[in-house]
Parts: structure tokens; C-alpha cells; sequence
């Protein structure tokens, strides 16, 4: 009996087993379709009029980084550098695709989380450390 092919003593009928390569071949065609079919899923229900940017007032590491600008400026230099942050936040909101008035909206309400954000760390810097 031959050990080195075990299965060489099988019925004709049966067909041979398949190999490693053919598998692993076949698994690649099936992840590239399934890929295929996903990106053209994607295309049909990510088009650009139903993907909305994440809004400008969640974005804390913005919010602190402007709240920290104006902590240090003060006067027609804090109003300066807001109104030109205003100016820029409000082109890349229309740019990314909302209206005017919506976008407009959405700057003013950056404005106000970059207030509670200077509140929020005035009252963390003003209140007394107790020692026990």
C-alpha cells in the first residue's frame, strides 16, 4: 500500500481532493467580489447630498484650541482673530455642502461651545484646592 497518496486508492468516480492553492484562490475571488459589490453599495447610498460633515461645535479639540487662542488675546485683537476664525469656519461649512443660513447657524453655535469652554476652564482655574 502506498502511504505517500492515500487517496490514490479511492473510487474514479470520486473527484480528487482539492488543494490548499485552490482554496486560498477561492477565497480571494469571493472577498474581491464581495468588495466589488460593497463599494458600489457604498457609491449608491454615500453620495454626497446624504453625507453630512460632523459638526464644528463637537469638535472639542477645536473648540479648546480656539478657547485657548482667545484666553491669552484680549480687546480688537480677540475680536480680530474671531472674526476671521468665524469667516474661515463658515467657508469650509458652505464648502462642505450646507447652505448659508445653515452654516451660519452652526458657527454660532461653535461660538457658544467656545464660551462654555472659557467658562468651563475659568471655573476650573478659580476654584480653591481644599487639603484635608
Amino acid at each position: 500500500m502506498d502511504t505517500a497518496m492515500p487517496w490514490a486508492d479511492l473510487d474514479a468516480s470520486m473527484p480528487a481532493p482539492l488543494s490548499f492553492r485552490f482554496h486560498i484562490r477561492g477565497y480571494a475571488i469571493a472577498c474581491s467580489a464581495m468588495v466589488d459589490s460593497l463599494r458600489q453599495f457604498m457609491v449608491r447610498k454615500m453620495s454626497p447630498e446624504k453625507v453630512r460633515a460632523f459638526p464644528i461645535d463637537r469638535q472639542m479639540f477645536l473648540v479648546r484650541e480656539v478657547a485657548a487662542k482667545l484666553d491669552h488675546l484680549h480687546g480688537d485683537t480677540a475680536t480680530s482673530f474671531w472674526r476671521a476664525k468665524a469667516s474661515e469656519l463658515l467657508d469650509l461649512v458652505v464648502g462642505s455642502g450646507r447652505d448659508k443660513i445653515a452654516a451660519s447657524d452652526e458657527v454660532r453655535r461653535f461660538f457658544l461651545a467656545v464660551q462654555r469652554e472659557m467658562s468651563a476652564r475659568e471655573a476650573a482655574g478659580s476654584t480653591p484646592v481644599l487639603s484635608a
